[in-house]
C-alpha cells in the first residue's frame, strides 16, 4: 500500500511538473526498494522452511523403511519399498530444485550419520542409575559411536526448527548450539543463566550505546538545521523497534504498522494533524499487551510521564522549512527525545524478557534430550583416541578420581551392598570439601566443563561453614557476657556477604563479630581460631554438614523434586541444621544442595556408562 501510495504522490507531481516530484521520486523508489526486500527475505525465509521440512520428511521415510526392513529380516516388504521410494524420490527432485545439489549432498551426508543411530531400531536397554558396583572393567559401555550421528538425531528433531528460531537471534543454530559444549552446558546446568543488557564496560555494551547516542545526535543536529522531519525519523526508529518484539502476524502489528506507516505519518506531519501523543501512546500499549507483567510499572510511569508533556508546539514544526525552531518547538522536541530514549530501553528490556523466556519454554528442554548423549559420543570419541580401544585404561582415566572414594566404602563395616552411584556421590563430596581449590591438573576428565562450578560449590561451602562458625563463637561470647544476641540471622547474612567478597579481610571480620558479642578483649584471637581448618568446633561442623549434604544426595531425587521439597519445608532444614549450629545459613545451605544435586545428577547421566565400571578393592 504504501509503495503504490507514493509512486502516485510522484506521478502527481511530476505530471504538474511540482518542484516536489524529484523527493517523491525518491521516496517511491525507497519504497519500492523496502518493498523488494521484504519480499524476497520473505520468500528466502519461507524456501527455507520449506526445504528443511522436506529434508526432515525424507530422512523419516528413510528411517521408517530401515525399520521396516530390518522386522522383516532383511527382506522387506515390496509394497512399503515401492511406496516410501517413490516419496523419497519426489522429495529428491523437490529439493534439488529448490537447494540445488548443495542441498542433496548436504541431506545424502546426514542420512549417512543419521542411519547410524539407528542401525539397531529395535529399543536398547536402559541400565539402571543405581548399579551394584562390581561389573567387569573389560565390558565395553555403551555409547553412540560418532558425536555426527547424535547430531544428526537431534537436529532431524522437528523441535529443533523452533529452536533454531530463537536461536537465531543470537546468530546460533540448534546444531551449533549443541555442538557449543559450553554454551549447551551451561543453559542445562544453569536455570538461572539469563540474557542480560551489555554492561557499559563492556564491548556490546559500549557499542549499543555508540549507536543509541549517534542516533540521537543525528535528531538534535535536525533540530539545529532546522530540519522538519526529526519526529518522523523517531516514530519510524520506534515502529522498527516494536517490531522486535510483536509477532508478524498478529493484530497488534497490524494496526502498529498501519498507524506508524512511513507515508501516512508523514502525510498527517505535513499537514499537522500528527497526534505525537496518541502515536507514543499506541506503542506503549502495544508493549504492554506482549510484555511479561513485571515490565507493567515501568510502561504505567511512562505513560504517566507522557500525559505530562507538552506537545503541542510539535504541531507547527511542519511549517518551518530553513530556519531554527521556535524556544517552544525545541523543548518539545527535547521532551520527545527523553521519552523517546526510555521507550526504546524499554523495547530492549521487553525483547530480552521474550527470548529468555523462549530459552526455558523452547531450547533448555530440546537441550536436555539431546545433550547427555552427545556428551557421551564426545567422551567416547576422546577416550578413543587416549587409550586406543583399551576399556581398562578408559575407565580408570574415568573413574580414578572415585577410587579413594570406592576405598573407603569397601572397608566400611556395611550390611548393604554399596552402589555405584553412593560412591560417585561420595567422590563428588570429596572434591567439595577438599581443602585447596580444584585445579586444572587435578580436574577429573569427566569434570573439565564443570571446574569452576566445582570451585564455586567449594568456595560457597567454607563461606557458609565459616560464617556459621562465627555466629556460634558470638552467641556465646554474648551469652557469657550477658550481652543480648538480636537478629542473628541479619548478622549470619552480613556475614556471609563478607566473607564472599575478594577484598575481605580479618579486621573487617571482627568489627562484624565484635557488635555481634559485644566482647572485644579476646576476639582478635578467637577469630583466627575460630576459622582455622584444623579448630575442633570448625571441624566438626564440616563434618556434620558433608554428612547432611550425603544423607540428602543419597535419596536420588530428581533436582526438581529436591528443590521443591527443600523450598517448601526450610523449617525441616533448619532444624536439622540446628544440631550443628548451622541454622542460621539454611536457606542458603539448602540452594547449595540444590545446586549440587544438579551437577551430580546431570554428570551422573553423562558418565555413568563409564562410573558403574568402577571396581572396589
Amino acid at each position: 500500500m504504501a509503495m503504490t501510495q507514493t509512486y502516485a504522490q510522484f506521478a502527481a507531481a511530476f505530471t504538474s511538473r511540482h518542484t516536489s516530484w524529484y523527493q517523491k521520486q525518491l521516496a517511491s523508489v525507497a519504497s519500492f526498494k523496502g518493498f523488494y526486500s521484504a519480499l524476497d527475505s520473505w520468500k528466502r525465509s519461507d524456501a527455507k522452511k520449506l526445504l528443511l521440512a522436506m529434508e526432515r520428511h525424507y530422512l523419516e521415510l528413510d528411517q521408517l523403511w530401515q525399520s521396516v526392513q530390518h522386522r522383516a529380516l532383511g527382506e522387506g516388504d515390496t509394497a512399503w519399498q515401492a511406496g516410501i521410494r517413490g516419496q523419497q524420490d519426489d522429495l529428491l527432485a523437490k529439493i534439488r530444485a529448490l537447494g540445488g545439489d548443495d542441498a542433496i549432498e548436504a541431506l545424502m551426508q546426514r542420512r549417512s550419520e543419521l542411519q547410524l543411530s539407528y542401525s539397531d531400531t529395535q529399543p536398547l536397554p536402559v541400565s539402571s542409575l543405581h548399579p551394584t558396583i562390581g561389573g567387569s572393567a573389560s565390558e565395553t559401555p555403551h555409547v553412540s559411536p560418532l558425536p555426527s550421528a547424535v547430531l544428526a538425531k537431534a537436529t532431524s528433531d522437528p523441535a529443533s526448527q523452533e529452536v533454531d528460531g530463537v536461536l537465531e537471534n543470537f546468530g546460533l543454530t540448534a546444531s551449533a548450539a549443541l555442538q557449543d559444549a559450553k554454551l549447551a552446558h551451561e543453559l542445562v546446568l544453569d536455570p538461572d543463566l539469563r540474557l542480560e543488557p551489555a554492561a557499559s564496560n563492556t564491548l556490546a555494551g559500549a557499542v549499543q550505546q555508540a549507536v543509541a547516542k549517534a542516533f540521537f545526535a543525528h535528531i538534535k543536529q535536525e533540530i539545529a538545521q532546522g530540519n522538519n522531519d526529526h519526529v518522523l525519523g523517531i516514530l519510524t526508529q520506534l515502529r522498527l523497534d516494536m517490531h522486535t518484539i510483536v509477532p508478524p502476524s498478529s493484530h497488534q502489528r497490524e494496526t502498529l504498522d498501519r498507524e506508524l506507516d512511513p507515508e501516512w505519518i508523514a502525510t498527517q506531519f505535513s499537514n499537522g494533524a500528527l497526534d505525537v501523543h496518541a502515536k507514543l501512546r499506541l506503542i506503549l500499549l502495544t508493549a504492554r499487551s506482549v510484555c511479561a507483567p513485571i515490565r507493567d510499572g515501568a510502561i504505567d510511569s511512562l505513560l504517566g510521564q507522557l500525559a505530562a508533556v507538552n506537545f503541542s508546539a510539535l504541531a507547527d514544526t511542519h511549517k518551518a522549512t530553513t530556519g531554527a525552531l521556535s524556544d517552544a518547538a525545541k523543548s518539545s522536541v527535547g521532551e520527545l527525545l527523553e521519552i523517546t530514549q526510555e521507550i526504546m530501553l524499554l523495547i530492549r528490556n521487553v525483547r530480552l524478557d521474550a527470548l529468555n523466556h523462549q530459552l526455558d519454554a523452547t531450547v533448555r528442554p530440546w537441550l536436555r534430550i539431546h545433550i547427555v548423549e552427545y556428551e557421551q559420543t564426545k567422551m567416547a570419541q576422546l577416550l578413543e583416541s587416549q587409550c586406543q580401544g583399551d576399556i581398562q585404561l578408559a575407565v580408570a582415566k574415568t573413574t580414578d578420581w572415585m577410587r579413594i572414594a570406592a576405598m573407603r566404602e569397601s572397608s566400611a563395616p556395611c550390611s548393604s551392598p554399596t552402589t555405584a552411584k553412593h560412591v560417585f556421590v561420595e567422590a563428588v563430596l570429596d572434591m567439595c570439601f577438599a581443602p585447596a581449590a580444584l585445579s586444572v591438573e587435578n580436574t577429573p576428565v569427566t569434570w573439565t566443563l564443570d571446574r569452576l562450578r566445582v570451585q564455586q560449590l567449594q568456595n560457597e561451602l567454607q563461606v557458609l561453614l565459616s560464617a556459621s562458625a562465627l555466629c556460634a563463637l558470638a552467641k556465646a561470647l554474648a551469652q557469657k557476657s550477658g550481652t543480648p544476641v538480636d537478629e542473628l540471622r541479619q548478622n549470619a547474612l552480613e556475614l556471609v556477604g563478607l566473607l564472599r567478597k575478594d577484598d575481605v579481610t580479618m579486621d573487617r571480620i571482627i568489627d562484624i563479630v565484635r557488635r555481634m558479642a559485644g566482647n572485644g578483649e579476646t576476639l582478635a584471637w578467637l577469630v583466627p581460631k575460630t576459622l582455622a581448618k584444623d579448630d575442633p568446633v570448625f571441624r566438626l561442623m564440616e563434618q556434620q554438614l558433608r554428612r547432611f549434604m550425603l544423607t540428602e544426595l543419597d535419596k536420588n531425587e530428581e533436582p526438581g523434586l529436591l528443590a521443591r521439597r527443600l523450598e517448601s519445608n526450610l523449617q525441616a532444614t533448619s532444624a536439622a541444621l540446628s544440631s550443628f549450629s548451622m541454622a542460621v545459613v539454611h536457606k542458603e545451605v539448602a540452594d547449595v544442595l540444590i545446586r549440587a544435586s544438579r551437577l551430580c545428577s546431570f554428570n551422573w547421566q553423562v558418565y555413568s556408562p563409564w562410573y558403574t565400571k568402577i571396581q572396589l578393592a
